[in-house]
This record gives structure tokens, sequence and C-alpha cells, in this order.
């Protein structure tokens, strides 16, 4: 459940973003202040909040998570020189950027309890105390010289002992689930089949939750579409395929369409020639037609992805400008294009089969995750294409729970997995593409996964990915436009994924019956994506509510 909708509504954000408008509401934090001119952002937090265990909430809490995320390596840390406790209710961040990326990181954040995690909170910042000189230089050294550093003693002997410290923290597992939200976890009665949540009484936001309830069933697909036809689920996010959605459609259940800013990509295993080369990627995207896999996987709701630039085309009006969209290659779907690209590299065609310009055959497998219904569709779907282009291709289908694992190891020839974001900042778009699944670009011998190098030749130019992912969230929006514009261009053309199609929930809603209170469609709290899910306001406000409850 980590990062879903029902987390926040157990430990509670300091803040709740609004993509629509840009727009906060105040959860955990009362108000916020942002000084440009000294780079602090100084925030204040809400009094009386309590605790499910009976602890009272304050900036110790806040403190918590802060010193394990950075020994966990947050993003949120590429941002923040340090900070400062004010009072019991207030800390002062000093930044090394100033921008609205920043801020997001932040208000987002949600506080852990120090009566749970403070201990180690503690060991993590004695580590840093006791070798700041050593933190100092990792943060200070650029490139070369930060690459040398780390083949120091000095930097192996904290990294040792940071390494050590999470592995033991990483074995921790806390007896009970203590909130600071509307809900808490029934953890005496969790099933493989399902847990409750239920409400507090106590909380902070107590008189305005009209839920009493929230039960959340585990599985996937198949597991999901008997409950729904069964009227057993209200709300449900898988992804159906078309029939099943005209079922649910005939039973008289809601369908609500928004936009999930990704969906799923082709990662290539660079290790493995010819994904190493840029033309042959090209290639392939020419020779996929992505609607038609789209299509296949989710109907209305699979959209091919239109200009390929890393993120969302829904976000693309805001980060560029016309002229550089208009610049984007959109690799409509085109064979003999593709096939013009093969031939201008050496590669032939013969007998209806593509071979390499060392004379090897093109054979290679694709492996999904065999439990996500619709990615199985359109990974059938794209074996299928490039079959009758001439590049055989087979399918392995392997279960979530092993398969992130399986790629990061390097252990794929080409694979599924998400690209873009369900986040409003290009930045996590392009770390999905290029950083999250990229060990063996950051030195990972035994996690390399694509194995894509950070640094490429674009343009007679060298382009550092890595640098350019960070600087995208550094400054004003201008500036992050004009990094976000050098991103999506070199993208583009070095196209080290294939993004495919961009899922949109079929999602269906069972109104009236348990709880009622659904916005219309259209509404713009729909175009909120899933990391800052639109379940969270509408059911802290109580514009979601049980039906007995007014």
């Amino acid at each position: 459940m980590p990062g879903s909708p029902y987390t926040a509504l157990m430990t509670s954000p300091l803040a709740f973003y609004y993509w629509s408008d840009g727009s906060w509401d105040k959860y955990l934090a009362t108000d916020w202040t942002l000084d440009k001119d000294n780079s602090t952002l100084t925030v204040k937090l809400r009094q009386g909040v309590k605790w499910s265990d009976g602890t009272t909430f304050n900036v110790d809490d806040l403190i918590t998570y802060l010193w394990i995320a950075r020994a966990k390596g947050y993003m949120v840390w590429r941002y923040i020189d340090s900070f400062e406790r004010i009072d019991d209710y207030t800390i002062k961040f000093k930044l090394n950027s100033i921008s609205p990326v920043v801020e997001y990181y932040i208000l987002r954040i949600m506080p852990q309890p120090r009566s749970v995690y403070g201990d180690w909170a503690k060991k993590f910042e004695d580590l840093y105390t006791t070798y700041k000189d050593t933190v100092k230089k990792l943060n200070e050294l650029k490139g070369e010289e930060l690459n040398k550093f780390k083949e120091t003693a000095e930097y192996k002997e904290f990294n040792d002992k940071l390494k050590a410290l999470l592995d033991e923290f990483d074995t921790f597992r806390p007896t009970d689930y203590v909130a600071s939200g509307p809900f808490k976890m029934d953890t005496q009665n969790i099933t493989e089949a399902q847990l409750t949540l239920v409400k507090r009484p106590d909380s902070w936001v107590a008189d305005k939750v009209k839920i009493d309830k929230i039960v959340i069933y585990n599985g996937e697909t198949a597991q999901a579409t008997p409950l729904v036809l069964d009227k057993k689920l209200d709300f449900v996010t898988h992804a159906f395929p078309p029939a099943t959605e005209q079922q649910f459609i005939q039973m008289g259940l809601r369908i609500i369409r928004f936009p999930y800013y990704t969906g799923p990509a082709i990662f290539f295993n660079n290790n493995i020639y010819p994904f190493n080369r840029v033309e042959f990627r090209q290639a392939l995207a020419y020779a996929i037609n992505r609607q038609e896999a789209g299509t296949v996987a989710l109907a209305k709701s699979g959209v091919a992805v239109k200009y390929m630039s890393g993120m969302s085309d829904n976000l693309l009006d805001i980060w560029l400008d016309k002229d550089t969209i208009n610049k984007l290659n959109q690799y409509e779907y085109n064979p003999a294009k593709a096939e013009e690209i093969l031939k201008s590299i050496g590669f032939q065609k013969k007998d209806g089969q593509w071979y390499d310009d060392k004379g090897k055959k093109l054979e290679f497998e694709l492996m999904v995750p065999s439990d996500f219904l619709d990615w199985s569709a359109a990974a059938d779907n794209v074996a299928q294409q490039l079959n009758n282009f001439g590049i055989k291709t087979s399918i392995r289908g392997v279960v979530w729970s092993q398969y992130t694992t399986e790629m990061n190891k390097g252990n794929f020839q080409m694979g599924f997995l998400p690209w873009g974001s369900s986040t409003p900042h290009p930045q996590f778009a392009y770390m999905a593409a290029l950083l999250n699944y990229n060990g063996g670009a950051k030195g990972n011998k035994e996690m390399p996964g694509q194995n894509f190098p950070l640094v490429q030749e674009y343009k007679g130019e060298k382009i550092d990915f890595d640098e350019l992912i960070t600087e995208v969230g550094k400054g004003d929006m201008e500036y992050q436009k004009q990094i976000a514009k050098k991103l999506a261009l070199a993208f583009n053309e070095l196209l080290p994924i294939i993004p495919l199609f961009e899922r949109y929930s079929n999602a269906p809603v069972l109104d009236g019956v348990n709880v009622t209170g659904w916005p219309p469609e259209g509404d713009p709290i729909y175009k909120n994506g899933s990391a800052d899910s639109f379940l969270v306001p509408l059911i802290m406000n109580g514009t979601l509510r049980g039906v007995d409850n007014k």
C-alpha cells in the first residue's frame, strides 16, 4: 500500500496538491513561507493532532521522517541543504534551489511517528553527524572528482556503515500501524484477501469525514472483476479489458475515465546488441502501431503516446512551447521507414526475417507482468506486430511480485515497465524512464537494469541525463521549462525506451449503495494523477460519504 491513497488517509501529509489550479489543502501543515532571498522554506505545523497511540504530533515526527529519508536517498534531499527546528511546531528548511518542485516534494511529506521510528532516526542522525565532513564532500564534489572520492577508504567506511544500518532498518517490523490521519488499519483482522481501515473518532479531521470504514481488497484485475460484478466494490482502479467494461456499463455502473499520465513502455537491456543502437530503437518505434496496442489492451482507455517526449502528452502545453512540440518526432506507424533505417545500418531481411549487421538473426524475448491483464494483452499485440515485421519475438510472463527484481537484475531482453509519472512535474517522468530501473548507469553491477548510459551524444554534444533530471527541479518555472525542453528533445531523438500508450481509467463506480457523492464527469478533481489521488480530498472533506451519513 505505500504510495496509495489509503496510506495518505492513515498517515496525513503536510498538504494536498490540486493539479487543475496548483492550489493546496492544508493538512498537517497550517502555513508555509518561501523566502527566495535566503533560500528557505518555513513550515508551521498543526497543533492538537494526536497519533493513534495517544502521543502528540509535533515537529519531531517530521524530523524523524527527514533523517530516514536522507539515509534512504529520497529525492527531496537533492534540494535540502539542512533544516532547523525552530520550536515544537515550526521547522525551517535551507534549500539549495528555489522552485515549485521543491515545495511539492516537501509539502507532500508524510511525517512518521517518533514513538515508532524515532530511535532509528536518531541512529541515522548520529551517523551523518559523525561523518559530516564525508557527507559535505559527497554534496559538493561533482563528476569525476566525486567518482574518485567514492573509491577512497573514507567514503567506503561511511557507506559500509550506512548500508549496514539500512539493512538493519529494513528488517524492522512495527507491531502496529500508528496513524495520524482519519483512519487506522485494523491490524488484528488482516487476511490475504482484504484489510480494513476504520475511522478514528479522535482524529484531527474526524468531524469532516463521513465514511466510517474502508475495506480494501487484495488482488489484480482477475480477482477484482467478480467482486465488481457482484456489486461488492464501490470503486476500483484496476485496468479492465474492453469486454469487461461493457459488462459493467450494461449492469448500470458508471465508468469514470481520467488520465494516469503513465502507461506501459518497452524497456531495453542495453547490454544486448542491438538495443544499444539508437537507430534500432527508432526503427522499432516506427514498426509498432502504438494505438493498436492501446486499443487491444484498454479500448478507449488506451490512448497512443503521440509526441514521444518522455512525459505525458497531457503535460506538454504546460512545459513546452509550440515550436518545441512541433519539433518532436511522432514516430507515426511506418514499417517502410523502419525498414529504411535498419537497412541504413547494414541490417538485412532474408525470407521475411531480419538479421543484424553481423549476420545474426533478430530474435528476442519480451517480458511482461503476467498478472497485468491490460499489459499482457498489449505485449501479445506488440509481439505479433514485431513477428509480422520480421523480428521474431516471444513472450515471457512473470508475476509482478517477482517482475521488477528480474528487470533490475538485467534478466530480460525487452520488457514492459511504466513510463511517465502520476505526478505533475516532468522530473518524475524522466526518473521513471532513466533512473528507476537503471542501476547499471550508476555502477550497480548486481542490479544493472536497463543499463542505459546517462551520458549520451546528442546533436554533436554530450548530454548528461542525470544532471538534467536534477536541474529540471531547480530554479523558477521558466528556467525549468528550458531544461524540460532539452530533456524532451533529447529523449525524443535517443528513445531510451518506447512509450506505447497512456492509460486512462475505466474505473467502475457503484454509486448510491454504500457511498455517494462522486463528482460529475469533467470535474477538475479528476485531473489529479494517482500520486495525488482525488480519493484523498473527496474523503477528507466529506464529499464522498456513506449513504446513511449526512
